[in-house]
């Protein structure tokens, strides 16, 4: 006897049900593992060693780039945002987070460290994004092997990318390998004499964070503070003499300078009196 239409029609549904059910759990499942091998990865990127203490500035910078291309992959194979991923690094539940639990209530303090080490990878991740790097696959490889990633947006398309440093390495060595000192930029902006009001704020902002996160010492936090401040300090202008006018000795200057005394005032106001004649006087009356 045949299987009825009926039946057929129930098993068919059914084995349809079960591979749906079957691709989305598979889907899940390399979700999962997708999210955990980022994580990890990310975690050796980011750790504080490797953020502030690099022994070399090429290690930093490609861990830079590296981070990069792990973020976009966040956000394009998860559709998770990188700040969630990234606290996930810091302050997953898990043994391996780098800072542990970041704590409850209404005003949870997340560790200093782990501040500034995130907001220096997302400013970078915004950077990429401005300037097209993402947009290229072949972008996406050269980030994942941690080299020099093609500019592919605005005027300086298809040139490389390069590093500019907040904090100028020629007045604080060992800057160029802190990662949170690194922004990927168009390769025209590189480290100035003369820094912008932007780039001033830009670098007293980092020394403060750093020397919250007790990455340096306040003896270097206030001279690089006092460096970056005298840029907006300016001196008094020297008045210049008018055009045409004769200039005057130091000597005239110094008299005519000074103030007139009362008895000098007095004899430029009143002419003095004229000397009395002795024969004007009226003789004396002897008897």
């Amino acid at each position: 006897m045949g299987i009825s239409p009926g039946d057929l029609i129930r098993h068919i549904v059914t084995g349809a049900i079960v591979v749906a059910i079957a691709v989305v759990g598979l889907k899940a499942w390399n979700k999962h593992k997708l999210e955990k091998q980022i994580v990890s990865e990310l975690r050796d990127l980011t750790h504080p060693t490797t953020s502030f203490e690099s022994a070399y500035e090429a290690d930093a910078t490609s861990s830079l780039f590296k981070s990069m291309a792990l973020l976009h992959r966040t956000k394009a194979d998860l559709n998770k945002e990188p700040n969630e991923i990234l606290r996930e690094v810091f302050h997953g539940s898990d043994e391996g987070a780098l800072f542990g639990d970041v704590g409850s209530g209404s005003n949870p303090s997340p560790n200093p460290q782990a501040e500034v080490i995130g907001k220096g990878l997302l400013r970078n991740y915004q950077h990429c994004r401005t300037l097209g790097i993402f947009s290229d696959s072949e972008n996406l490889r050269i980030l994942m092997a941690g080299r020099t990633p093609i500019i592919k947006k605005g005027p300086d398309s298809n040139s490389k990318a390069a590093i500019r440093f907040i904090l100028n390495p020629s007045v604080s060595p060992g800057a160029e390998r802190i990662i949170p000192n690194m922004i990927i930029s168009p390769p025209n902006l590189g480290e100035s004499n003369n820094p912008t009001d932007m780039q001033i704020s830009q670098a007293k902002e980092l020394v403060r964070a750093l020397y919250d996160a007790r990455i340096i010492e306040r003896d270097t936090g206030d001279r690089l503070n006092q460096y970056y401040e005298s840029f907006n300090s300016s001196s008094e202008p020297v008045a210049a003499p008018e055009a045409g006018a004769p200039a005057e000795s130091s000597e005239n200057s110094d008299a005519n300078s000074q103030p007139l005394s009362p008895a000098d005032s007095r004899s430029e106001e009143e002419p003095a009196a004229p000397e009395a004649c002795p024969f004007d006087q009226p003789l004396p009356d002897d008897g």
